[in-house]
């Protein structure tokens, strides 16, 4: 609104709003909050209000907060719509809160996240959940729109979703720390966390899976090379071989910027850091779903890991979903995609004992 300009933005956990005079710079922020996020997720959109000087609007949810449009302004925030009903206010009473979570890496650099701790106290089993990106982070969203964690939810599982370095909200130094090392120090940034959760109490260090898509499907077949920790793994719409990822992907310098190596190079990172190279390694029972229609990791990824595990010995299913894209997105795949998760968890790392 005239020299004024509107902006939304990330600051570490929380979601910003605030006003930029574009003549002197200076910055006024209107709205912040570590529980609630606005569309679009994971990165803030507000919209100025027509034919005002003062306020913005935006929809608001969170973890545990149907969406909400909100209205602030110098005097304050209300709310205009309220989304919520009762089924999501039901769906919300089986969920349990979410809180920060911290820790630190081998190398000393503080990673922050967010986690679901389980029912009860004793240890819970856990499940780790990777963001895409790698330049992306875990905002909260409201999870009553999630079939899957819900059901997950309610049998007891723990969440924990990591943002590693890389992730978005804590300057460009360390979104930048994983261009040209993806897959190197982040990976240590995961399993310190886990490490931390596991001497805090809070995850049951037999019954620990993880799961994750695109970079976080990629991180999930390259997590359980590293480490045999896993229960369980399901990988979304993976890279797992970035050589022929360079060859057929629809972005296919993606890889050689994060990575920072060339596809031929045999002595690089496109070698060193795919997860198909170490498939051998693999113990850990494995799940890949991919989309038929997927252009940015072809669906040859996940058949090639999967492939590779198979001939190793090691446990490995692949649902190929034949109308789908980059992540499973329509009905009925979606509910279809949750069942399997599920299924999948409750088999390898089940939440009590099975009789």
């Amino acid at each position: 609104y005239g020299k004024s300009l509107l902006v939304g933005g990330i600051r570490d956990l929380e979601t910003v709003v605030a006003d930029i005079d574009t003549t002197s710079g200076t910055v006024r922020e209107r709205w912040a909050n570590t529980k609630l996020n606005t569309q679009n997720f994971p990165y803030p959109a507000p919209a100025p209000v027509p034919g005002t000087q003062d306020g913005a609007v935006f929809n608001t949810f969170g973890y545990l907060q149907a969406p909400a449009v909100l209205h602030v302004t110098a005097k304050g925030a209300r709310k205009v719509v309220d989304l919520a009903h009762d089924g999501s206010r039901a769906l919300i009473r089986k969920l349990r809160p979410v809180e920060p979570y911290r820790w630190q890496a081998p190398d000393g650099t503080e990673i922050h996240g967010w986690l679901m701790r389980g029912p009860g106290k004793k240890p819970a089993p856990l499940i780790m959940e990777v963001h895409g990106g790698p330049i992306s982070r875990w905002a909260p969203f409201f999870l009553g729109r999630s079939a899957l964690h819900v059901m997950l939810a309610d049998r007891g599982y723990a969440f924990f979703w990591p943002n590693p370095r890389g992730s978005s909200g804590r300057g460009q130094d360390f979104a930048r720390a994983v261009v040209g090392d993806m897959g190197g120090a982040d990976t240590q940034d995961y399993l310190s966390g886990l490490d931390q959760l596991i001497s805090d109490g809070i995850a049951d260090p037999k019954r620990i899976g993880v799961t994750g898509g695109s970079y976080g499907g990629f991180m999930t077949l390259w997590l359980i090379t590293q480490d045999s920790r896993f229960a369980a793994a399901v990988s979304v719409a993976p890279v797992t071989n970035w050589v022929s990822q360079h060859l057929t992907s629809n972005l296919p310098y993606f890889d050689t910027f994060c990575l920072g190596s060339e596809y031929n190079d045999p002595n690089g990172n496109h070698f060193g850091r795919s997860p198909v190279m170490h498939a051998h390694r693999v113990k850990t029972p494995t799940l890949h779903i991919c989309g038929a229609l997927d252009r940015c990791t072809p669906p040859g990824q996940a058949l090639e890991f999967h492939n590779a595990l198979r001939q190793h010995g090691a446990e490995s299913v692949l649902v190929t979903y034949p109308y789908e894209g980059h992540g499973v997105r329509t009905f009925p795949a979606m509910i279809d995609y949750a069942a399997r998760i599920t299924d999948w968890f409750l088999k390898h790392m089940p939440p009590r004992p099975q009789h």
